[in-house]
């Protein structure tokens, strides 16, 4: 019996080194008082029906609750069987699953699986998001653990100035470059880079920041 345990151990650890599949969340920015939906990005070859996986937030950022329950939703990648469910961990982590009565598979290969509500302390500076214990599933059973995934979130004080990303209080031709090492370079904004706030920083935010400019 053990030998058979450790060789399905050793299966999974394979599977995950591996494995290109990712759940993952992109940096973000969320001024201090600020509320925002972020979103849980699947990137995945393999087909999946279900996953599970444990967010762990900074101090200062929380998800929101509706009725006592954690605001996650799910995308259009989910079948009209698939549900989610939350359970608050000892450590202080969320686990999240997604699961599926009828083993229906996500749809696609890339883009948001689900989103969270999330609401920054008036003191909250910055921090990491991290996505942990994560496990995807098959439509057969079979289950791959992924790896372990963290998102810079940088934060400040609210009544900030949209579109200001460098965050030295104005919008001009700096907030374009510092906005462009943000996506090319990996870099935190000191300001808020999600100028369309959409929750995701993307190359739509140029566009929008390139409007404020023209306004």
């Amino acid at each position: 019996m053990k030998r058979v345990f450790l060789a399905m151990a050793m299966t999974v650890a394979v599977m995950a080194m591996g494995a290109r599949d990712r759940l993952y969340i992109n940096d973000f920015s969320i001024s201090a008082g600020q509320s925002k939906t972020i979103e849980v990005l699947l990137a995945n070859d393999t087909t999946y029906c279900g996953l599970q996986t444990d967010i762990v937030l900074p101090d200062g950022l929380t998800i929101d609750l509706d009725d006592g329950e954690y605001i996650v939703d799910l995308t259009s990648r989910k079948g009209r069987d698939h549900t989610v469910s939350t359970n608050l961990l000892a450590d202080g982590a969320i686990r999240i699953f997604v699961t599926s009565q009828n083993s229906r598979a996500f749809s696609g290969t890339s883009g948001a699986i689900m989103t969270i509500d999330l609401t920054a302390a008036s003191t909250f500076d910055k921090g990491n998001v991290t996505l942990r214990n994560t496990v995807a599933v098959e439509e057969n059973g079979t289950r791959h653990l992924l790896a372990e995934e963290t998102a810079k979130v940088n934060g400040g004080s609210g009544g900030g100035v949209k579109g200001d990303v460098n965050g030295d209080g104005l919008v001009s031709g700096a907030d374009v470059t510092a906005l462009y090492n943000v996506l090319l370079n990996g870099a935190v904004a000191a300001g808020d880079a999600d100028v369309n706030g959409d929750g995701v920083v993307s190359g739509a935010d140029v566009t929008a920041l390139y409007s404020l400019l023209l306004q």
